[in-house]
């Protein structure tokens, strides 16, 4: 990955970041098997948002490269 692909993967970062305060601040009221599910949850929302931002970003790329 390119640092364009970095920049990306870290303005979408930003662009979550109200969503991610408010998941955390919902696992903070969780407890025991909930909040480890929770966790998990969260964190695999979190992987393929960022895996669909980084083929959407090589996806990008190709039709840049092939319009030159």
């Amino acid at each position: 990955m390119t640092i364009g692909g970095l920049r990306r993967v870290f303005r979408e970062f930003a662009y979550l970041g109200w969503t991610l305060a408010g998941t955390g601040l919902v696992l903070i009221t969780l407890s025991s098997t909930t909040l480890r599910q929770g966790i998990y949850i969260s964190f695999a929302g979190l992987a393929l948002h960022l895996i669909g931002t980084i083929l959407d970003y090589i996806d990008d790329e190709r039709e840049d490269e092939s319009n030159e």
